[in-house]
């Protein structure tokens, strides 16, 4: 999954696990309504709850239906794909075979799920050695290697400060990597070829393995401008994804759809526990990780060209798809939390908030705007039972080791309350 975003769970886990494990039991439904990577919906599959996830992000959509929803490896017609499988067989067995055991792969052991993994290894193998011969030449597009690669004759940008250079979120290798794989998706798509898993399963594996070598410091509102990430330098390699957790049960679970969290809660249905862990920074994800929903939006669009003629900024976005969250503003959240806790069918709350920079303590000195004394007071109002409100501190580093520098120690908070 995607490791480098901001406020990702995956090093906390086992501790959220296991408060929610005090007021839940295996096979209750919980909600994750800012699902983001899916850390904590994944976790929460892994230990047999029936999850309800749902993020604003695409990315975050088509990972959840790959690995969430899904249970099981997806079938694969090497015909319909007008693939020679035993051409981009080589040496993928003995692969195969040295994953067999470690985390993530220990259903390789079983030989129908090895023999179904095989031929989704094949297909990666493919995808990762294809070149121009294999696409029509209709569908041959060069929108990543043009607009995101320094190289690329749409790359030019100028800043609102008047400086001015190409966009470099990809080496160039990279960017010409990256359209050949999602052309090919995109053409498998309109020839409809691909089920919705496998369809959803290869556009989340792009993703992630593009987050791999990208020029960034962790989000995609920038890039590095003098030199290259020494991680951009690699080759695109499309990765094996672990899929223990994805096959490990076969409960049905909820997906939403890009939707806004304070619509999707209206229509969900009663849940044991809404887990939340809000945005509540300056930053809006939308943007801030737009090139993953690009990545997971390219093969479904119509009109490729009319959505790269209206990128804007450094950092070449498109703002149709931009989203402004409320949690995001300072003078919004609280009215938005109680709207989203208000209208949850839930019998409990469980709250992440850490104490690293966000929209409370942003460039602003005073030691009581760090925003826990203001959630403290909320989750001791009459919105919850009197008495039930615990406080849970955590301790975790942030992800901003980069460049030399140590990553910093924070505080993670779980506020967990029982609604009234």
């Amino acid at each position: 999954m995607i490791q480098r975003y901001l406020g990702n769970k995956s090093s906390i886990i086992d501790p959220i696990l296991s408060y929610i494990g005090q007021y839940c039991n295996p096979g209750d439904l919980i909600c994750d309504i800012f699902s983001g990577t899916l850390a904590v919906s994944m976790a929460l599959k892994k230990n047999n709850y029936r999850v309800i996830s749902n993020d604003i992000n695409k990315f975050s959509y088509s990972f959840g239906r790959a690995f969430l929803v899904n249970n099981t490896i997806p079938q694969i017609d090497f015909n319909s794909l007008k693939i020679n499988e035993n051409k981009h067989s080589n040496g993928i067995k003995d692969e195969l075979k040295s994953l067999e055991g470690l985390d993530g792969f220990k259903f390789l052991s079983e030989k129908k799920q090895f023999n179904l993994y095989y031929r989704l290894a094949i297909l990666l193998n493919y995808l990762n050695n294809i070149d121009n011969n294999d696409i029509a030449k209709e569908s041959s597009y060069t929108y990543f290697f043009d607009t995101y690669a320094a190289a690329g004759n749409a790359s030019k940008y100028k800043s609102i400060r008047g400086t001015v250079g190409n966009r470099q979120f990809f080496s160039s290798e990279n960017g010409k990597i990256i359209d050949l794989i999602l052309n090919k998706i995109r053409e498998w798509r309109l020839e409809k070829v691909l089920s919705e898993e496998l369809y959803n399963m290869l556009i989340s594996i792009v993703a992630e393995s593009v987050e791999k070598i990208s020029n960034t410091q962790g989000t995609f509102h920038d890039f590095s401008r003098n030199e290259m990430d020494s991680r951009a330098l690699k080759r695109l390699n499309l990765r094996y994804p672990p899929l223990d957790d994805v096959i490990s049960t076969k409960h049905k679970h909820l997906l939403g759809n890009e939707e806004d969290s304070l619509e999707f809660i209206k229509r969900i249905p009663k849940h044991k526990l809404i887990y939340i862990d809000p945005p509540y920074n300056f930053r809006q994800y939308t943007s801030y990780y737009f090139m993953l929903n690009l990545i997971c939006d390219y093969c479904e669009m119509e009109n490729p060209n009319e959505y790269f003629s209206k990128i804007q900024f450094v950092r070449g976005q498109n703002l149709e798809k931009d989203f402004k969250s409320t949690f995001c503003q300072k003078e919004h959240f609280i009215p938005s939390l109680e709207q989203l806790i208000t209208d949850a069918k839930a019998e409990y709350v469980m709250m992440s908030y850490f104490n690293g920079r966000n929209h409370s303590n942003n460039k602003i000195p005073a030691k009581d705007e760090n925003g826990i004394e203001k959630l403290e007071y909320f989750f001791n109002s009459n919105l919850f039972i009197e008495g039930s409100f615990q406080l849970i501190q955590i301790k975790r580093l942030n992800y901003q080791s980069f460049n030399g520098h140590k990553a910093q120690e924070l505080n993670e908070y779980l506020f967990i309350a029982k609604k009234a």
